[in-house]
């Protein structure tokens, strides 16, 4: 059945909006060669260029729920994606002329992150429900890996230029811009086949909570993979960072792949999709540190794409239907906040580590990752008997 030309719109600028998500993460490739060009600059200030949107994003992920309420959501995309088209110009132009202004950039970058994250999931519940809502919601997941993908791929060849010429890429954000101007309604939308949702979930309740803190706890341990793989790769001596970016770009295929199954895998799995995606992630964390060979890596980022494209929009689907209407943005922002927060927290947690060589402090954080989240299944599976079975359960969690 084909779809409304007005649906067709509304899809075409959030997925244009999603593809964007993790345009911040260009910097990584660049940092070596800002450090190089300003040579009497901290490192720890070098890398607040990566840092700052990670930060700013968790601020501004959690804020634009309740702005939401106040503002219409397509102002609030309309002032993110400016933020980020003006942040990547900056650091474009002027970047190269003070570490000032790089930081500057990443600021208004992490704005545009943070707000987008939100505003993408939070204008799904708005537009779809039911069944379209949590294929919108793959398609999300895909759109972000997709996009992922290709800005770091064009972003690296552009910096092999020059480093600041990695910025171009930020031009994207002009016709994704002039995509939502054009596509995305101003005014609130009117849900149809909403069933009716009891006065108690008026506000966030202890499903939304629960949710939050078991994505919080994901965020810490999937984030292992990222932080440390590169490190590994080199220590073990099977590449560089250009093998480090193939095995990223493995992850993010399959979280792609993953998010374009996500409906069919979603009724397939019911209410086991999260405690299978989080086993997923831990199985291939414990494949990282068991066989430890380059083959078994790429099967860990195949899985531990697969488990994060499960679980992060079934995780947002279930907070969203487990609160009023009005609601539903801020329980999107509450748990967006929690894996960034997450995320952040995450080498701050497993740098603690302590081991007698640096391979053997590496394997130390895989494996605790993977017994944690082996775990944290095992406990989400509990928890769902008893918190989510009896809050979500009227809100089609099944």
């Amino acid at each position: 059945m084909e779809l409304p030309l007005e649906t067709k719109r509304i899809k075409l600028a959030i997925l244009s909006i999603a593809s964007l998500l993790m345009i911040s993460m260009t910097a990584s490739a660049i940092l070596a060669d800002i450090e190089l060009h300003f040579p009497d600059v901290e490192e720890s200030v070098i890398q607040m260029v990566l840092t700052l949107p990670a930060l700013l994003g968790l601020i501004f992920a959690f804020a634009a729920g309740p702005l939401s309420m106040w503002i219409s959501k397509k102002s609030l995309v309309i002032f993110s994606l400016a933020n980020g088209l003006l942040g990547g110009l900056v650091a474009l132009i002027l970047g190269p002329l003070a570490i000032g202004f790089l930081l500057l950039s990443s600021v208004l970058i992490g704005v545009a992150q943070g707000i987008n994250a939100t505003m993408t999931m939070a204008l799904i519940t708005d537009y779809f429900s039911g069944e379209e809502s949590g294929a919108m919601m793959g398609l999300q997941s895909a759109f972000l890996n997709g996009g992922s993908m290709v800005l770091l791929f064009t972003s690296g060849l552009l910096a092999n230029l020059k480093w600041n010429h990695a910025y171009l890429v930020y031009l994207v954000f002009l016709p994704v811009l002039l995509i939502v101007i054009r596509n995305l309604p101003r005014d609130r939308p009117v849900r149809a086949n909403r069933s009716k949702i009891s006065d108690d979930s008026a506000k966030l309740n202890v499903s939304v909570y629960f949710i939050a803190v078991f994505i919080f706890l994901f965020g810490c341990f999937f984030f292992v993979f990222q932080t440390n793989i590169a490190l590994l790769v080199v220590s073990n001596g099977y590449g560089d960072a250009t093998l480090s970016g193939m095995i990223n770009t493995t992850l993010s295929a399959s979280g792609m792949i993953v998010g374009l199954q996500y409906g069919n895998l979603k009724r397939q799995l019911k209410t086991l999709a999260i405690p299978i995606g989080i086993v997923a992630v831990g199985v291939g964390m414990g494949l990282i540190y068991v066989p430890g060979t380059l083959i078994s890596i790429f099967l860990a980022a195949i899985m531990v794409g697969f488990g994060i494209g499960i679980v992060m929009p079934n995780g947002i689907f279930i907070a969203a239907n487990a609160v009023k209407n009005g609601m539903q943005s801020t329980a999107i922002a509450l748990v967006t906040a929690a894996v960034n927060l997450g995320m952040f927290a995450s080498p701050l947690l497993f740098n603690m580590v302590s081991g007698p060589t640096a391979e053997e402090i590496l394997s130390i954080k895989f494996i605790i990752s993977s017994v944690g989240l082996l775990v944290l299944a095992v406990l989400f599976v509990i928890g769902k008997q008893f918190i989510l079975k009896n809050n979500v359960s009227k809100q089609k969690y099944t």
